[in-house]
């Protein structure tokens, strides 16, 4: 009980210091800003094109994710369903790089082990990363809602209902994301390096599996290891049923927490 009670106490203190520092209002205001500009010109303008001449392109073209795409109900959340499974995770690498890196160099993650084991610190922060990041997921979906029902007040059900679906895998995606940065802190010195640390692994891995898997088959497979892997799949998705795969994420958390845990553990402080 009092593991639980120092995670849910750093993830609380974590949530409260994106909001409240210099570096999380920075952050924040910077993601405001480009999510602003995305929402007005990128998915507004989006959505009216599918509405008018998406469905005479869509015809001539052979794209499956353009035929789903189509598909939805509302046009808003369906750009809004292809931008956020891309912005929200590399936005995640940027955010979530820094769970325990910094602290470590600056010697304070020692002070706190004092006060709590380092499995709560580290589960603590991923924690906090995440529901930072739900907030403010939760935010922009809230903001894409209301340009749907200010356009049609008649789609307020269907959208609200979508609105959901969307949330609900993003946020997964995210999680698995989270998980990933929680692991790289463990061994990297500043944010910096482990968001660079970060893409470097992406590309490496990927470019490893694809490389070995000419070779041998099986070994692709292995793609599903990474976080995103799952993301073209989403994509051809439009309501509920993506959760169907739902497990790939959740399993990617698991494991890579698992990872980090034990990492945590047995890492010099």
């Amino acid at each position: 009980m009092d593991s639980l009670k120092n995670i849910l106490l750093i993830a609380t203190l974590e949530l409260r210091r994106a909001f409240t520092t210099r570096r999380g209002i920075t952050v924040i205001v910077a993601f405001a800003l480009i999510w602003g500009l995305l929402l007005r010109y990128g998915v507004y303008g989006a959505a009216q094109w599918l509405q008018t001449g998406g469905n005479a392109i869509g015809s001539m073209i052979n794209s499956g994710t353009l035929r789903s795409l189509l598909n939805w109900d509302i046009p808003e959340f369906a750009v809004f369903w292809v931008v956020s499974l891309y912005l929200f995770p590399v936005f995640c690498l940027t955010l979530a790089a820094d769970q325990t890196a910094t602290d470590r160099t600056r010697g304070t993650l020692r002070l706190l082990s004092l006060h709590a084991t380092r499995g709560s610190i580290f589960l603590g922060r991923f924690a906090g990363m995440l529901l930072t990041q739900m907030w403010l997921l939760l935010l922009v979906i809230i903001a894409t809602l209301v340009m749907v029902v200010l356009r049609d007040p008649a789609l307020s059900a269907v959208a609200i209902e979508t609105a959901a679906m969307v949330f609900v895998n993003v946020a997964l995606l995210i999680a698995a994301y989270t998980a990933a940065m929680a692991l790289i802190s463990v061994f990297a010195s500043s944010a910096r390096q482990a968001t660079t640390w970060a893409v470097i692994l992406w590309i490496a891995i990927g470019l490893l599996i694809f490389w070995a898997g000419r070779y041998l088959p099986q070994i692709e497979a292995l793609r599903w290891i990474l976080p995103g892997a799952h993301i073209k799949h989403l994509l051809q998705q439009n309501s509920w049923q993506s959760l169907q795969i739902a497990f790939v994420p959740l399993l990617q958390t698991i494991g890579l927490l698992t990872a980090g845990y034990i990492a945590m553990k047995v890492r010099d402080l």
